[in-house]
């Protein structure tokens, strides 16, 4: 087991309370890969304190145990995402230690004096980009997602003002578009021509017209991210897609996450998903469940990832070349990889959606959400 190194970090504030200052707090960020900002709310309240950065990996082979030393620390806060993570962290030698985050608990919340402060990224110095919630919530409840369970139904968070405070932003927004006000923010951060993405991705079968528009008009930050969960959602998609790409020539523009699961079909799901994206010249992001790397087919969702998040990678190189290239002396890894891939990749003519003006068409006319039909959903 190793153990972290402490930095410390102090701020002063003229409203400091006696007593919080007088606390000596330490906060463990567990498996953050951004600024956490639970503990940066902490910090905020809390004005002076400790930080440890433990870099748990949500990867099994990359997963190291860590102990925590927090003697001499009146409170400890640790937050972790991962459900794994627990079972790699322990902290010592502190008889007040609360736990949070979702790896802990998906209903624990930090109590409302605590949210009201702004974000403080004195606790992370190198940040250059600020993190937050416009809305929290969803309307939707699927089986493989807690955010129903954590959040509840959709509901506004907090303000562009509050959130931004670097020269770009990331939101952290499960499902923005479901927002009856969407619209209306994302008219706000274009006017005022606020650096953006939306980077937990957007739920693109509740694209519009107009939102479509205003994305494309927004100083936005890489890929326009989506997912495509479901073979079943492939013709709306398409047709959703066609009205992104109405007001955005760009191709490779879009990203989609690609969830998958070994109860997946590897051939008629997991692999046809990511060749829709090759054929309609959008991104792919393969999200493995953690279970992936338990199974049989764990060497290839471990190939087909490699192969599909590298996007220089995947524009330009077929899966059998990238094998040639990734296992050049492993003749069998090759071979049963690509015969997997290759089961998985359909007749060009039956897969194949390039957006053509047809289909453009097809798309403007497609059956849309209203701002009424939302507010049915969110009720």
């Amino acid at each position: 087991m190793k153990s972290n190194g402490l930095k410390r970090h102090t701020k002063q504030h003229k409203a400091a309370n006696a007593m919080q200052s007088q606390n000596k707090i330490l906060l463990v960020d567990a498996d953050s890969t951004i600024p956490n900002i639970a503990l940066m709310k902490l910090a905020a309240y809390y004005k002076q304190v400790d930080i440890v950065k433990c870099n748990i990996s949500y990867y099994p082979h990359k997963r190291k145990d860590v102990v925590v030393n927090a003697v001499g620390y009146d409170k400890v806060f640790v937050s972790a995402i991962f459900f794994s993570t627990p079972n790699h962290l322990k902290v010592t030698n502190c008889n007040c230690i609360e736990y949070g985050g979702s790896a802990y608990s998906i209903t624990k919340k930090l109590p409302d004096e605590v949210i009201a402060w702004k974000s403080d990224y004195s606790i992370y110095p190198n940040a250059d980009t600020s993190y937050g919630f416009l809305t929290r919530g969803c309307f939707r409840n699927c089986e493989f997602c807690i955010v129903r369970q954590k959040e509840g139904n959709i509901h506004l968070d907090e303000s562009v003002e509050k959130i931004v405070q670097h020269k770009q932003v990331k939101f952290l927004d499960n499902n923005f578009l479901c927002h009856p006000q969407a619209d209306e923010i994302l008219q706000r951060l274009v006017a005022h021509k606020i650096r953006f993405q939306f980077n937990q991705g957007l739920d693109i079968r509740l694209v519009t017209d107009e939102n479509a528009r205003l994305l494309s008009q927004a100083d936005y930050i890489g890929s326009y991210i989506f997912a495509f969960d479901n073979v079943s959602d492939e013709d709306i998609i398409v047709n959703k897609l066609g009205i992104l790409k109405k007001h955005s020539t760009s191709n490779w523009a879009c990203k989609f996450f690609i969830y998958c699961h070994p109860e997946m079909d590897i051939v008629n799901s997991v692999c046809y998903r990511v060749n829709w994206c090759k054929a309609n010249q959008v991104l792919p992001y393969l999200m493995r469940d953690i279970s992936c790397w338990d199974s049989d087919e764990s060497g290839f969702y471990t190939d087909l990832g490699a192969w599909a998040n590298q996007p220089g990678i995947f524009k330009n190189m077929s899966f059998e070349e990238f094998m040639y290239k990734r296992c050049p002396s492993n003749e069998l890894r090759q071979q049963r990889s690509i015969a997997t891939y290759n089961e998985g990749k359909q007749d060009a003519s039956k897969w194949q959606r390039i957006v053509d003006d047809k289909s453009l068409q097809l798309a403007a006319e497609a059956e849309q959400l209203t701002t009424d039909d939302f507010n049915d959903l969110i009720i």
